[in-house]
């Protein structure tokens, strides 16, 4: 049975501008790349080599000392060493630098393909840690730690499609020219986590990949269920995907595993796949790089550690009128400050809005309209948080379940008042954190 999920924005999806077109790998030749030493989202490595050190695509270049999770070189050339390198998630952050001799040559010690009838629990958690691979979608998280959480837990294995961030299509792209390794990793996942149903969820934007998928496994004669919703944000949210499978609501301090499900990322499902069946670690990605100030908008193949200048080089530079550059997206996305950040593992786009893109309006007064409440597909009050933080309200602002809120910008893109409400609501999250009580009048 499909399920909704409360609230949600439908904003234009701008995919137009690359849905169609395919993924394609770099024509430029990269001079070097930076890649950050921060492995996950809360996890810092260890580099393995020293500077001049000569290296391969996908050999081993740091790794987290008590997880094991691994960074590999995603070109071949000489160490230049470790430097303080701007991040996307913001500050500076440890980063290998490798200057590439533009060969590319592979690693001749990656690990042997498997069969998929081969792949055991132990193998898969192995494979997995060993690539490096994370949660792809923005998590950032390692992905091993949560494949071994899920074992025997779960009842649904769900393949996040939904790509609900406008002008974004890399996910799509994915599905549609990649899409029998996916449905094979998912089996062989099912099958090792012991997961008795498989679920793809997606929105009616891709159609074209839900027809696909329900044929492929019509003539497999398999069992994925496709979820087909209206498209709506945040439906890629893994509360809403849950919500939308399940029918079961999750609150703070619960995660799909107490629903009984696991929720994978199609990019990190398809790095998975790479990692098990053809022995590949996670050196490169699908970036969309899109938005009304790129020339050419594509999808691109694209190496761990190249700086977002590289990106719009190869799309061919910025138009005029260039109003904001952001990655991950418009809605949930952050801020380009400095060009030569680095694309990271969970770096799903590049978008670069126009003039006319971004509509700069003027504050005014909260008009008390409740558009921000209807739209909280967490339940929460926006109007009130951002008053009671206002008014150093920190009681009444600890009552109001900040925690809920993932941040996803729906109460400020329906707002009449063009109130900067989720920024705000994460700076009462911080400031309760802090016990901080800055005035905001």
């Amino acid at each position: 049975m499909r399920h909704t999920f409360f609230g949600g924005v439908s904003p234009v999806s701008h995919k137009n501008l690359t849905r169609k077109k395919p993924i394609s790998p770099l024509k430029g030749t990269l001079d070097r790349v930076t890649i950050p030493l921060r492995a996950s989202v809360d996890e810092m490595a260890e580099p393995l080599v020293q500077p001049g050190d000569r290296v391969q695509v996908g050999q081993p270049i740091a790794r987290v000392e008590q997880s094991g999770l691994t960074i590999h070189a995603s070109v071949s050339g000489q160490v230049e060493g470790v430097k303080d390198c701007p991040h996307p998630w913001g500050g500076l952050c440890p980063a290998l630098v490798i200057h590439s001799d533009g060969e590319n040559t592979p690693w001749p010690k990656r690990p042997t393909p498997l069969a998929p009838d081969k792949v055991t629990l132990s193998t898969l958690l192995e494979r997995v840690n060993e690539a490096g691979i994370v949660g792809m979608g923005g998590g950032a998280r390692n992905t091993a730690h949560k494949l071994r959480r899920a074992e025997g837990k779960i009842t649904y294995l769900i393949v996040n499609a939904a790509e609900c961030e406008p002008y974004v299509s890399a996910d799509h792209r994915l599905l549609l020219e990649h899409v029998d390794q996916l449905l094979l990793c998912t089996k062989v996942l099912a099958r090792c986590l012991r997961a008795s149903r498989v679920a793809v969820v997606t929105q009616g934007d891709k159609l074209n990949v839900a027809e696909m998928i329900e044929r492929r496994v019509k003539l497999q004669n398999g069992t994925t269920e496709v979820y087909t919703l209206r498209t709506r944000y945040p439906l890629g949210s893994e509360q809403a995907i849950v919500q939308t499978v399940t029918g079961q609501e999750l609150r703070h301090g619960t995660d799909p595993l107490d629903a009984g499900c696991l929720v994978l990322n199609t990019a990190t499902l398809y790095a998975i796949g790479q990692a098990l069946f053809e022995g590949k670690a996670l050196t490169h990605r699908v970036v969309t790089v899109s938005g009304g100030a790129i020339t050419c908008p594509r999808n691109l193949w694209v190496p761990i550690g190249t700086p977002l200048s590289f990106l719009l080089d190869e799309c061919g530079q910025l138009r005029d009128g260039a109003a904001q550059l952001l990655t991950g997206g418009v809605m949930m996305g952050r801020p380009v400050e400095d060009l030569n950040i680095p694309v990271c593992k969970d770096t799903n786009c590049l978008i670069a809005l126009s003039d006319e893109e971004r509509k700069d309006e003027v504050e005014t007064a909260c008009i008390r309209c409740g558009k921000c409440v209807a739209a909280c597909p967490m339940h929460l009050t926006p109007t009130f948080i951002v008053k009671a933080l206002r008014q150093e309200d920190i009681p009444f602002l600890k009552r109001l379940r900040l925690e809920d809120c993932i941040s996803c910008g729906c109460c400020s893109f329906v707002c009449p008042a063009n109130i900067s409400l989720v920024e705000l609501i994460d700076k009462a999250k911080e400031t309760i954190a802090k016990g901080e009580t800055e005035p905001w009048n």
